[in-house]
Order: structure tokens, then sequence, then C-alpha cells
């Protein structure tokens, strides 16, 4: 029996392992479906590759024969321009195309800044494109800018400005003489008529009078950085005289007779004439310095006559000027000057004209005549100031005929004062 053994494990054992086996995979292979009649279809796997990515193209470029908005910008300026130095140049202005470039080129550089037309009305009136110009008055270049203003507008800046003792001089006499010429017209309107009407009118004059005796004279103090030490204390000096002057009259006209107002007035007319005299002379001189200076400094450095200079480039030689001997040569200087300076006007006329005046007639005045003169004329102390008037009429009527001219071109980067 025990031989036994070993064959009856070789056997038994292999098939309880077998049994056991099949009766785990029973689960398995129990299926309710049934068998199917045809072996399936065999599947075809295709991997499909990504497409190709579109190859990235250059950026696509403006047509030539479309322009862009600048362009088209740029192409507007230039025929508006084109058309105002083609206008200017009809009223026999030198060098139209320049004296428009650079005031445009102002206009937009400024914050705020008057029509382009009215600037470029101003500088026709005032130097017909001549912008080396320099006048009776003291005054330079393409705005005919005197070293008050300029210092009014902040745009001296550290350059140079030519101011000579006889430029300060004329200055006082010009601004500390005005009231001695109201007190001259208040009076003679008595020493002519004198009754009860006419000197009732005489002393609502003097109030006037009295209200504009200072004006201009805190612009005496931007000088003061050129002058002596003496400068201040002698417009102190004729500002209290005039005051004094004033007073006098006054008491005139109250209690005084015809003989007394006649010596008064007389005597107040000869210091009117000897201040204006004084003004004229010193100017002159000034002046003719002035020139003189220019016209060597020009043949020095371009060595040439002056005369030939500013005639065929004066734009190039006033920047030379601007820097060498005064800011009010150069055109791009007093274009900037121009736009601040005409700004200060306008919105002074808008308080002057009122709600019924003409404003541009107004700024221009003021422009032209200056506010103690244009003030005195408003108030009835000066009749008339034929030039003034007459500027007053032109210069609208210029800006108007430019308007016209450049009507059909965008003027949108034209900003007016609000």
């Amino acid at each position: 029996m025990r031989r036994q053994l070993p064959w009856l494990a070789a056997v038994i054992l292999p098939f309880c392992a077998g049994a056991s086996a099949y009766v785990a995979l029973m689960p398995l292979l129990r299926s309710d479906d049934p068998m199917p009649s045809h072996p399936p279809a065999i599947r075809r796997v295709s991997i499909e590759a990504p497409p190709p990515a579109a190859p990235e193209l250059p950026p696509s470029e403006p047509s030539a024969e479309v322009p862009t908005l600048s362009q088209s910008a740029k192409h507007e300026i230039e025929q508006r321009e084109h058309a105002l130095a083609s206008e200017l140049k009809k009223m026999w202005t030198t060098d139209p195309e320049r004296l428009v470039n650079v005031i445009d080129n102002a206009s937009m550089s400024a914050p705020a800044s008057p029509s382009v037309s009215m600037l470029l009305a101003i500088a026709h009136a005032e130097t017909n494109g001549h912008i080396l110009d320099v006048s009776e008055a003291g005054a330079v270049g393409l705005a005919q800018a005197t070293p008050v203003a300029i210092r009014q507008e902040n745009m001296f800046d550290g350059g140079k400005l030519f101011v000579t003792p006889d430029y300060l001089t004329g200055s006082r006499a010009y601004i500390m003489k005005k009231p001695l010429g109201d007190a001259d017209t208040i009076a003679s309107l008595v020493v002519a008529r004198d009754t009860a009407e006419v000197r009732a009118k005489a002393l609502r004059l003097l109030d006037s009078a009295f209200t504009l005796r200072r004006e201009g004279v805190d612009e005496l103090t931007l000088l003061e950085i050129f002058a002596s030490p003496r400068y201040a204390p002698s417009i102190e000096d004729a500002d209290a005289h005039n005051l004094e002057v004033l007073r006098r009259l006054k008491t005139l006209l109250k209690h005084g007779n015809r003989a007394q107002l006649r010596a008064f007035r007389d005597k107040t007319r000869r210091e009117y004439r000897a201040l204006k005299q004084t003004q004229v002379v010193t100017w002159a001189r000034y002046q003719h310095d002035l020139i003189a200076k220019r016209d060597r400094m020009l043949e020095q450095h371009f060595h040439a006559p002056a005369k030939r200079v500013w005639k065929e480039d004066p734009y190039e030689a006033g920047e030379y000027l601007g820097d060498a001997l005064d800011v009010r040569f150069s055109a791009t200087k007093q274009a900037a000057f121009l736009v601040r300076h005409l700004e200060r006007k306008a919105r002074e006329a808008k308080k002057l004209a009122g709600r019924q005046g003409n404003v541009n007639e107004m700024t221009a005045a003021l422009y032209n005549g200056g506010s103690h003169n244009v003030k005195r004329m408003l108030a009835g102390l000066i009749v008339s100031l034929p030039e003034t008037e007459r500027y007053m009429k032109k210069v609208p009527a210029t800006a108007r005929r430019l308007e016209l001219a450049a009507g059909t071109y965008d003027i949108s980067h034209e900003r007016t004062l609000r």
C-alpha cells in the first residue's frame, strides 16, 4: 500500500488542481449573447495627423492708393496751409509759405490757441511778413513784440533781450505821461465852455482818470531787471506826482475859476509834451541802435550785406539773431509768443466788449493800442485812436478773408478759448 501512494498522488493531485481552476473560471465563461454566425469584421485603425500650421504671413501694408489717417491729416493741413499762403501772397506778404507754416506749427503746439486765421491776420497787419523789422516803439519781429510783452508771457526764459537805458527811459515816459494827458483833456473841456453841465461831465471823466491812473505802471516793473537801482524810485515819484495833479484838478473843478483851470491846463500840457518828446527821442535812438547792431551781426555771421541776408533768408537770419542778440528776432519764438499774447488779449476783450461787442475787433484794438489806451478811449478820456480804429477793422476782415480761402479744408485742430 505504501508503494502505491506516490503513484496515486501523481494522478490525483493534478486532477484536483484542474477541477479547482475550472470552477474558478466558470463565471467568466458564461455569456447570454448567442454565438455569432460570422466572425467579426476586422477594424482598420488609422491615426490622423493634425493639419500643418498655416504659414505666418507678413503684416499687411496699406495700399499706396489708400492713405493712412496721419497721411490724410497731413495732406489736408498742407492743402490748407497752401491755400492760406496763396491768399496772403495776394496781400503782398513776404514769404507767405514760411509765415503760415511757423504760425500753424505754433498753434498746433499750444494747449489752447486763437484761430490760425486771426494769428495770421495780426502778423500780416504788424509786418507783412518782414519778420526782422524794428519799429519806432521798440517792437521787434514777426509779432512786433516789446520787451515788456515778452516778459509778460514768460518768453524771456534766460535768453537775450536788447534793452538799453534809452528804451527804459522812453517806456517810463510813455506810461507816466498818460494821467497828465487825461488831466489836460478834462481841464480843456471847462476852459472851452464853462457850464455846470460841462463841469459835471469833467468830474465824471476825472473819476475814470483816477481809476486808470496806474494802468500800465505795473508793466514797467517787468523792466527793472535791466535797469539801474534808480529806475523803480523814479516811477514811484512820477506816479505820486500824477496823483497830486489829478487831486489838484478835482479841487479846481469844484471850486476854481476858468482862468485857474486854464493855467493848470497849460502847465500840465507842457509836462505831458515834454514826456512825449522824451519818449519819441529815446525810442528813436533805441530803434537806430538795434537796427545797426542787427545788420552788423548779420554781415559778420553770413559774410554778406545785411540787406541781402534779411531779404533772401530772413528766417535763418532770425533764428541766428534770436540766439545771439534778441529772442524777438526768432520767428518760431515770436509765433509762440503771438499765440500766448493774443490769448491774453482775447480774454481781456471779452470783458471789455460785453455781450453785444465784437470780440475780434476788441482783441485787435487791444493788441495794437494796449489796454491803457483802449480803456481810456472807452471811458471818453481819449476822443479817438485813428490807427487803432483802423487796425480793429482791418484785422477781423483779413481773418475772415483767410477763413474763406481755407474754408474747404479741415481746421479742427484750431482751438478757441472757452
